[in-house]
């Protein structure tokens, strides 16, 4: 399960009129794959650009701060994911195209200004570090539930507790993840990651969140690296949801304009 992408597609909450006691009773027999899946079918956000704030924490403390730009459309079953880095200097220009087929692993490109072209992650790549920062390019994967299994492992008043182990041909290089996926708006509010030898590696937190509307947007999240002591957080600067097509062409996400905005 690829959760980062995922998070910044927002969520409709249900509100106390529609999330009645029978809605709980439904929700108390739910299964674990039933759970991700209602989560995916929640965050339908056609078309959205938002502005973010990356946040790189040293060891000892240090910040670096970048400054990006994401679109994202989604056509039929096909969603895709357009993000540009437009500060600082160093690293203004460089784009990642990631494109999410039903039942197949994400496309993805990256145009690095100082190549000057563009290239496809995959394979081992997948797992490499994101711009320097405590994602791996395969956390920008938008969704991969039926390529894993999934298990209720405990619940509270307010979350399930599940646990997800992807499948060999997943291309994952996690040995499980663990997530507490909030009862109401099926969000995600605490995520760990395993690597392939079972030690604890990284936990994505979403800590504030934020309301447009009914549709609840997780404002701040962090990645901390738990065996590198380093962590990354992510803020959401500004959000548009559901803008028109013609405001994120298809050809955002070729090679050719990648290529044209370096």
């Amino acid at each position: 399960m690829r959760l980062l992408l995922w998070l910044f597609l927002s969520t409709p909450v249900f509100t106390s009129t529609v999330f009645t006691s029978a809605a709980r009773a439904e929700d108390a027999t739910l299964t674990a794959r039933q759970i991700f899946e209602r989560a995916e079918q929640t965050r339908k956000v056609d078309n959205s650009i938002q502005t973010l704030r990356m946040v790189l924490i040293g060891r000892n403390g240090a910040e670096r701060v970048r400054e990006l730009e994401m679109k994202v459309r989604r056509d039929d079953d096909v969603l895709s994911s357009y993000t540009r880095f437009s500060e600082p200097s160093d690293v203004a220009g460089t784009q990642l195209v990631v494109v999410d087929h039903p039942d197949q692993l994400d496309e993805q490109l990256l145009y690095l200004p100082a190549l000057k072209r563009v290239q496809r992650i995959s394979g081992r790549a997948r797992s490499g570090s994101f711009m320097g920062s405590d994602f791996a390019f395969e956390d920008l994967e938008l969704s991969q539930a039926s390529r894993a299994s999934h298990q209720i492992i405990d619940e509270t008043e307010e979350f399930w507790i599940i646990e997800t182990t992807p499948t060999e041909d997943s291309g994952s290089s996690y040995g499980k993840l663990i997530s507490q996926v909030h009862k109401v708006d099926y969000l995600p509010r605490k995520i760990e990651y395993f690597d392939q030898r079972g030690r604890p590696l990284k936990v994505l937190t979403v800590t504030e969140t934020t309301m447009d509307g009914e549709t609840i947007i997780p404002r701040i999240s962090v990645m901390k690296n738990v065996q590198k002591n380093t962590a990354t957080r992510l803020e959401i600067l500004s959000h548009q949801l559901n803008v028109e097509k013609e405001q994120i062409p298809e050809e955002t996400f070729t090679p050719t304009f990648m290529e044209r905005n370096g």
